[in-house]
Parts: structure tokens; C-alpha cells; sequence
């Protein structure tokens, strides 16, 4: 009589361990399914994504190029009013087809020769120096005497000398319009303007508008203090 629950037993333990083999089986395999159906979810997300993103960075790049104009332009401004300011001089800047540059204003109807003028001049300057310094190297006393009008000789100094360029990349194209324009000046068909910073710190209204691969950034410029007045960008 004992054998028979101890046979029933056994075959009952070995049902429930070859259930639980079974069953572990199945659980492994619905695991790897699932597993790959999330893979397969987790693809296709990123390449939504990726898809998404890439186009996003490239007119984040594009309206980065676009911008970096006008950044410079908005830095060049405020350096040239404060010098007019500091040193009771007008000075400008000047606008073509190659870019933008900065300087003491000289002669209200120079055009594009003024800059070459100057950069001669500052040549010949760099030249002198370099001469004054190699002679007092040497002993050598080169002074002519000569005193400059103002009080204050190395700010007038540094002024005469000052000259600031930021050429456009390819492919840059800008516009601009002052307070007494009609219509925007395309000013890469060979226009010269010049925008003039008085000693009092004022300076004539001025937008510009600058578009790179369909990429636009506006700004306007306040008259009294050279700082941005209002701006806008779009991007196609």
C-alpha cells in the first residue's frame, strides 16, 4: 500500500517539474518576441526622429550664417559711437559689396578710395614705427617735436589709426534702408553707403536686412544710442 502514493508521487512531481520546464520555455520565447518588437518600435522612433532633427539643424545652421552679420554690425556700431563720443570725432561705417568697415570719418564725399587711402596711410604708419623702434634700439633719436592738437595724444592716436573690416562669406546677400530710402538698397549690386556716427553719439536710422540659403534676420537700429530697435528672422 505505501508503494502506490509514493509512485503517485513521483509522477506527479515529474508532471509539474516538465510543466514548469515547459512553461519556462514558452515565457523565454514570448521575452526574445517582445524584445524584438521593441526594437523594431524603438528603429522607427529614431529614425522619425532623426528625421525630424536633421532638417532642424540645418536651419539652425542657416540662420546661424544669416545672423552673424548683423552681430557684427550691431558690434561695430556701438564701438564706433563710443569712440565718436570719447574722443569728439565723427566716425562711420561703411557699407558695400565686400562687407562692412569701421573708421574715423574724414570726408563726407570720399567714397571707396577713402578706405584704400587709409589703409595706405596705416601701412606707411606701421612702417614708421617699425623704423622709430629699430633706430631707438639702436641709440638713435628720431623726434621730430611734433605735438597733436589734442589733450589726450595716444586716444587721438589710436583713433587715427583704428580700421575695422568684416568681409561676407559667399553667399551672404544684404540690403539696407535709411530714414530717407524708398525702398531697400540691394547692396550687392555694387552700392557704396556710408552711416555716420556724430560725436554727440547719434547716428542716422538705419535697417538692415541679410539673407543666407533662405535664412532672413532684419534689424533696425535706434538713431540715439545705435542699439537694436527691433528685430526678425525667418527661415524657408
Amino acid at each position: 500500500m505505501t508503494s502506490f502514493p509514493s509512485v503517485k508521487m513521483a509522477w506527479k512531481v515529474k508532471t509539474i517539474s516538465a510543466t514548469g520546464k515547459s512553461f519556462s520555455r514558452l515565457q523565454a520565447k514570448q521575452a526574445r518576441g517582445m524584445t524584438l518588437v521593441e526594437l523594431v518600435i524603438a528603429i522607427t522612433v529614431l529614425s522619425v526622429l532623426t528625421g525630424i532633427a536633421v532638417p532642424a539643424i540645418d536651419s539652425a545652421q542657416r540662420a546661424r550664417v544669416a545672423r552673424e552679420p548683423v552681430n557684427q554690425l550691431h558690434s561695430m556700431a556701438r564701438e564706433v559711437r563710443l569712440r565718436a563720443i570719447a574722443e569728439r570725432r565723427p566716425y562711420q561705417i561703411l557699407f558695400d559689396s565686400e562687407g562692412f568697415k569701421a573708421s574715423r570719418f574724414y570726408n563726407p564725399y570720399g567714397g571707396q578710395e577713402e578706405f584704400e587711402e587709409l589703409q595706405t596711410k596705416l601701412d606707411q604708419l606701421e612702417q614708421r614705427d617699425a623704423i622709430i623702434e629699430a633706430s631707438q634700439a639702436r641709440g638713435i633719436d628720431l623726434s621730430t617735436g611734433e605735438v597733436l592738437p589734442d589733450l589726450n595724444r595716444e586716444q587721438v592716436e589710436e583713433g587715427i589709426r583704428f580700421l575695422k573690416e568684416y568681409p561676407l562669406e559667399d553667399g551672404v546677400d544684404y540690403k539696407l534702408r535709411f530714414w530717407d530710402d524708398t525702398q531697400w538698397i540691394d547692396m550687392n549690386g555694387g552700392e557704396f553707403r556710408r552711416w555716420v556716427f556724430q560725436p554727440s553719439g547719434m547716428c542716422e536710422p538705419l535697417k538692415i536686412q541679410v539673407e543666407s540659403e533662405n535664412a532672413f534676420f532684419e534689424l533696425e537700429f535706434h538713431p540715439l544710442t545705435a542699439d537694436v530697435k527691433t528685430e526678425r528672422s525667418w527661415v524657408e
